[in-house]
């Protein structure tokens, strides 16, 4: 009897649906256990999508069917027996029809917001949102439900096979219709407009959001001294060149100077830096930022932020004081998911102006990197080397080795064969750093450790997870074997070394305040379907600004509910490291300038608004911020004169 099969089958569906729905409720429970940061969604919202149909469709609808069933099932071998009206008007009631379907929609819905916009707290917007379209489906189901109850109680006939069918072709085509609609309109105003101001957008913290855009101080006056003989001048020319690696390989390569490496840049604290850019070919523009150095806003290098791109022909002068002792390198930020990749970066180095001399330290930086070859291979390289490369250093001899990750991937090092100390992240020195060994050194997309040691009369070997065989052998007789291993401990940068005063800390009061959602979803950039990488659950330019007004202690809390890492990177300042995964920072005070979030784990940071300006803050995984992971801080009262976008030279990453 169709009564019968009606009702067996709405029970099966429910059943499955059981199934689905304890498997998210143990999901929830799971990421529960890694913190409520990354399961705050799952229990707080998501559940209101399927849940609460669900547990109505349990209370009211399984006991109709049952009761169907029942009667069916009583009738069935009864010669001439039909169904009671009443009985199958229990098929058409909302009790036994709204619920499942219902729970169904709720299903769609907590499939979306799990993986194509993942809800943000305080989820205000998004239980407004989705309760809407709960409510609207709610009431569309009703009307449908009272025509269907009609038909039943008119004694209408049931269509035939053919009817069916061509009923349920109908619906899905209206279905698809509408999705392909939805899906048009999500493309196209996906897209970036032609011409736009980064400094216009909407702003977060405590402060208004105006005075950033088109009014206000511009950018381009904070620059670094105008007059003034330099008392390092320093030209870099942007040009293709062909490169040969010591494999083999080669590399149609944009440069600087024709190398790769561009020339690295060695200069002592304080001294008046001039470095004019030229491009002599590059066709898409070039620009120089200094990552890591905390420059005036205008010598930054952002195109379409703080100056125009140096297109073929042109020149831009930077002039700028080094503030700070450490290791830095600089890069192209016009396109640089593309540019950086090709070649288009370089060490840079601040020493100490008035320390000791330091002729008996051997001061290698060791910049890693990884190419895309002319036969579409990957090539990494130690500088301008992809082989094992062997180094003779006396035994005695002290070494300090800059690692530095000029690549978006995350790296992975073991130095073996010695111990040593890591003396500075991100060109911050570390208080009294201690002795290391057998352990793993992690760094993120632009990271960078000063390792420190006494050469040993034996062999030193540096190796990167990635590409083992490669690398550098240190010995004094430029001789030796030694392999790396990278199953030892992964080190915690928050608990080495030992406190200091610091000019505030986690108990300090702040300003601002503001928690960073980083996820991946599903979804269009500029016209382009992608795995977007998103901040807050927006992708550029819909990521709010973080406002600021100078002095300001600013605080923020990174967490990564996406599968990769995400390397987030402030221009123009180091932020104070206060706790990572709920654990307080307890060793030396540790200021960074690329923090890098792994999947799973939160980073607590505070930083001084203390150089004006506006200023990018992004994913140092270039591939991320291509496609979205880019927001700014913003300084209140500044703007920009300069313009972004397809109809202009700028396009900055």
């Amino acid at each position: 009897m169709k009564s019968l099969k009606a009702s067996r089958g709405t029970l099966i569906w429910l059943g499955v649906a059981t199934i689905f729905v304890l498997w998210k409720f143990a999901i929830g429970v799971l990421m529960l256990q890694t913190g409520w940061e990354f399961a705050s969604d799952r229990v707080v919202l998501v559940p209101f999508f399927y849940l609460v149909p669900a547990i109505a469709a349990y209370v009211l609808t399984i006991p109709v069917l049952l009761r169907i069933a029942k009667t069916a099932k009583s009738l069935r071998g009864t010669e001439g027996a039909t169904v009671p009206v009443e009985t199958r008007q229990g098929l058409a009631t909302l009790k036994s029809a709204l619920p499942p379907r219902l729970t169904a929609i709720g299903g769609i819905l907590a499939w979306y917001a799990s993986f194509v916009v993942p809800p943000v707290p305080p989820f205000g917007d998004e239980i407004v949102f989705y309760g809407l379209i709960l409510l609207v489906a709610a009431g569309l189901l009703v009307l449908k439900q009272r025509y269907e109850q009609g038909k039943v109680a008119a004694g209408a006939v049931v269509p035939s096979f053919g009817k069916r069918v061509g009923r349920s072709f109908a619906h899905v085509g209206v279905v698809l219709a509408l999705v392909a609609g939805a899906i048009f309109v999500w493309q196209s105003t996906s897209g970036l407009d032609e011409r736009y101001n980064m400094g216009e957008h909407s702003g977060s913290g405590n402060h208004a959001a105006g005075g950033h855009g088109q009014g206000g101080k511009s950018v381009a006056d904070l620059t670094g001294p105008k007059d003034g003989e330099p008392d390092q001048r320093i030209t870099l020319n942007a040009e293709k060149a062909t490169i040969s690696l010591p494999s083999g390989a080669k590399l149609d390569a944009w440069t600087f100077n024709g190398t790769i490496p561009g020339p690295q840049i060695k200069v002592k604290q304080g001294e008046l830096v001039e470095v004019t850019l030229t491009n002599k070919d590059v066709p898409t523009g070039v620009s120089a930022h200094w990552h890591g150095v905390d420059v005036p806003n205008a010598e930054d290098g952002v195109p379409g932020l703080t100056q125009d791109a140096v297109m073929p022909g042109g020149k831009h002068v930077y002039r700028f004081r080094a503030p700070d002792v450490g290791s830095y390198w600089y890069h192209s930020h016009q396109q640089s998911s593309e540019q950086v990749r090709k070649g288009l970066y370089g060490g840079f180095i601040v020493e100490p102006k008035d320390g000791p001399a330091e002729s008996d330290v051997k001061d290698i930086q060791v910049l890693q990197h990884a190419f895309t070859t002319t036969e579409n291979k990957v090539a990494y390289t130690n500088g301008d080397s992809d082989k094992l490369e062997k180094q003779t250093i006396e035994a005695g001899t002290k070494v300090r080795l800059r690692l530095t990750n000029t690549d978006s991937l995350i790296k992975r090092f073991a130095l073996v064969g010695v111990t040593y100390k890591v003396t500075a992240v991100d060109g911050q020195d570390i208080n009294k750093p201690t002795d290391l060994k057998d352990t793993l050194l992690t760094l993120g997309g632009g990271g960078r450790y000063d390792v420190e040691f006494t050469m040993p009369s034996g062999p030193v070997r540096l190796a990167e997870k990635q590409r083992p065989e490669e690398g550098i052998l240190f010995s004094p007789n430029g001789s030796g074997e030694l392999k790396a291993d990278f199953t030892v401990p992964e080190f915690d940068v928050t608990q080495y070394g030992s406190p200091m005063p610091t000019e505030f800390n986690a108990d300090s009061k702040f300003a601002v305040s503001e928690d960073r959602y980083l996820d991946n979803q599903a979804g269009f950039f500029d016209g382009g379907f992608n795995l977007l990488w998103s901040v807050n659950g927006h992708v550029f330019p819909d990521v709010p600004t973080l406002t600021v007004r100078e002095g300001d202690l600013v605080k923020v809390k990174f967490i990564n509910r996406s599968h990769l890492d995400h390397p987030m990177h402030l221009h123009g300042h180091h932020a104070l490291v206060l706790a990572r995964n709920g654990k307080k920072a307890t060793g030396s005070p540790i200021w960074l300038d690329t923090v890098t979030v792994a999947p799973g784990e939160t980073w607590e940071v505070a930083f001084k608004a203390d150089n004006p300006g506006l200023w990018m803050d992004h994913c140092h995984n270039l591939d991320h911020a291509k496609i979205g992971m880019v927001l700014h801080l913003a300084y209140e009262g500044y703007s920009t004169p300069f313009e972004a976008g397809s109809a202009t030279k700028n396009q900055p990453e």
